[in-house]
């Protein structure tokens, strides 16, 4: 079911939602430039294993709210954005399923909420520290990265050009209906928040590393790494970075898998979360 809420400085957040026999919910969170989308394939995995299954659209993409305001996209807004959804729809059972920036807004949520607090973190194609130089933004040439900033700071060149890029479909079918469009869209779409938001990420990584790395060392809930063994964007040393801080964590590393792995290789990355979600109840049914 689409829905939309205000969060809590009134952006206003769209999501989808859908509710199974099975209560637990997996709440997915998708990278930068990106939107709900990404993640069909899964949907319809976990909704065929009745599980509960919720995606949204971070602000500033897809249907969410854009804003002009760098402030607006600090990785703190991201995770309060989260819980705001979560409490709205009285989610206490739940999985954080995030990709590449949507993993690191996982790890903050964590860091932040424990009232809410989920059972268990799934992270893909993720890093715990900021993955690119500042003139390489998601490891493209310095006269690329300067190219979208330039545009993300002049909002009569986004409005001209880019305004009806909203909730472009980036699953598998999406891609093959276009796709020249969706090349384009992945790296240029939407320009103003992928430019602010890795920019936001980058200052928060830089000021606080030490507490991440110690969040994640200290984190008792089961946790997924998965990485696609050739992406080039947050490279598998990243991953493996993560599994060194929690040494608890369970890595996977898929075969063949680029950056965006989960709409490469669904198969792969779905059995992997389904059989580490079908361990932990096995787990808990033991201790009862």
């Amino acid at each position: 079911m689409d829905k939309f809420v205000n969060s809590f400085d009134r952006t206003r957040l769209y999501y989808n939602y859908s509710q199974g026999k099975n209560p637990h919910t997996l709440v997915f969170l998708h990278g930068v430039g990106s939107n709900w989308t990404i993640w069909k394939k899964e949907l319809d995995f976990f909704q065929g294993k009745e599980f509960s299954t919720l995606a949204l659209d971070l602000r500033g993409h897809g249907a969410s709210q854009y804003h002009d305001a760098f402030e607006k996209y600090k990785i703190q807004y991201f995770s309060r954005d989260v819980n705001t959804i979560l409490r709205m729809e009285n989610i206490n059972q739940f999985s954080l399923v995030g990709h590449s920036i949507g993993g690191g807004v996982a790890i903050n949520y964590v860091m932040r909420y424990k009232s809410v607090f989920p059972s268990s973190l799934i992270l893909i194609d993720s890093a715990s520290t900021y993955p690119f130089d500042h003139n390489r933004l998601l490891n493209m040439s310095p006269y690329l990265t300067h190219f979208l900033r330039f545009i993300a700071s002049h909002p009569p060149t986004l409005h001209k050009h880019f305004l009806h890029f909203k909730d472009v479909d980036l699953s598998v079918n999406g891609i093959k209906n276009d796709l020249h469009l969706i090349s384009h869209l992945l790296h240029f779409t939407p320009l103003r928040s992928l430019v602010r938001a890795l920019d936001n990420l980058e200052a928060y990584v830089f000021h606080n590393q030490k507490k991440i790395d110690t969040a994640l060392h200290n984190l008792r809930i089961p946790t997924l790494v998965i990485s696609g063994q050739y992406d080039a964007t947050v490279p598998v040393k990243f991953a493996k970075m993560i599994k060194r801080l929690n040494q608890d964590a369970q890595l996977k590393i898929i075969r063949g898998g680029h950056h965006t792995v989960m709409v490469e290789k669904p198969e792969q990355v779905n059995t992997t979360i389904y059989n580490f979600l079908q361990k932990q109840v096995l787990l808990k049914s033991l201790q009862n």
